[in-house]
């Protein structure tokens, strides 16, 4: 084990060569833009929870080997142990639950024996405005009744850390398996969350909303809106654009309506949301399909809500279509949305 690096005890946890933290004195860190930062430490520039990949892998490589830095020259000094929340992906709404919260419960263990570690967080990624505003409410909700102090590192200052903890991914998504512990910490702070009265049978989850704010990687459904017009006007069921709510009032859609319809998306989270009085149907991306189904059986066996997969209704925009996207980012379209809307019928009626 390396000099700066120590193992931590997570419950139940599974790959244990890469659950550990990186502790640095006299650390310097300076936020370079939205979303990335960078660690110097006795003039070396450091890799080691900060990377991504490595992380992965366990790799336990504290430094570039090139990168050297001897300035020691700060705008702001803090003179206290801090732990590092970030996670290069944690801005995607999936990712944030899964590869950036999961690194809360480093802390957790941590600060039974170090009571006064604090929380230190880029202010891109705990902000009360834009698209990412679920970080802060999450976090806040999650750590309300903790005794928790967050410092929030701002863009293009520089501090000096008396000791930054830097924390190796415990788990990634969509990886197969490791993040039970996660969604028992999701689950139990959803909890705190009350039902509330909606007047509909169900509601559509709308993608709609990523589109208007220009947020969607690529992976849109091309003719979502006749789908949403259909299941307005054959099922009279809401739609609702989860950009426009606060966590809490995410959760309470997830918990409160009966039938929950949506599409392949990272607002599968939801079902985590839920219990065994919701229903849930994903109409199936075909590309997404095929590893993201196994994660929404996974959270509907966690929380006892109903599931049912649509698969097969859509196809995949091609190559040819499209020759400059992402391979993992073609847009898609449904193939027989009356055909779907006949199963939802049965679904909403309580014959499937």
């Amino acid at each position: 084990m390396n000099q700066f690096q120590f193992h931590i005890p997570i419950p139940n946890s599974i790959h244990q060569n890469r659950q550990f933290c990186t502790y640095l004195p006299e650390a310097y860190l300076k936020p370079i833009d939205p979303n990335t930062l960078e660690v110097f430490h006795e003039g070396m520039k450091v890799k080691a929870g900060i990377e991504k990949e490595p992380q992965k892998h366990g790799d336990r490589t504290i430094y570039y080997s090139q990168d050297i830095n001897p300035d020691t020259s700060f705008d702001y000094e803090i003179d206290e142990d801090v732990i590092l929340l970030y996670d290069d992906a944690g801005l995607n709404y999936a990712h944030f639950f899964f590869d950036f919260f999961g690194k809360c419960l480093y802390f957790e263990e941590i600060k039974k024996t170090l009571h006064k570690l604090k929380i230190g967080i880029l202010e891109n990624f705990y902000s009360e405005t834009g698209n990412s505003t679920f970080i802060k409410q999450w976090l806040d909700l999650y750590f309300e009744d903790k005794d928790v102090e967050i410092i929030i590192f701002k863009n293009d200052q520089r501090y000096k850390i008396k000791t930054l903890i830097l924390p190796n991914s415990y788990y990634w998504f969509p990886e197969g398996q490791g993040e039970e512990y996660i969604i028992e910490k999701i689950m139990e702070t959803v909890s705190k969350i009350p039902e509330i009265e909606v007047k509909s049978n169900g509601c559509y989850i709308s993608r709609q909303d990523t589109l208007k704010r220009g947020w969607y990687h690529g992976r849109d459904l091309v003719n979502e809106v006749e789908l949403i017009e259909q299941i307005q006007n054959e099922l009279g069921y809401d739609i609702i654009e989860l950009m426009d709510y606060d966590i809490i009032g995410k959760i309470q859609i997830f918990k409160s309506y009966k039938n929950i319809v949506q599409q392949s998306s990272a607002s599968n989270i939801g079902i985590l949301f839920s219990n065994s009085k919701n229903t849930h149907t994903i109409i199936s991306n075909p590309r997404m399909a095929p590893w993201l189904n196994a994660k929404v059986f996974k959270f509907s066996q966690a929380t006892k809500a109903n599931l049912i997969t649509l698969d097969g209704g859509g196809e995949y925009l091609s190559e040819d279509i499209l020759p400059n996207t992402d391979v993992g980012n073609y847009p898609w379209k449904l193939t027989n949305i009356e055909g779907i809307i006949e199963v939802l019928k049965q679904i909403d009626n309580g014959d499937i």
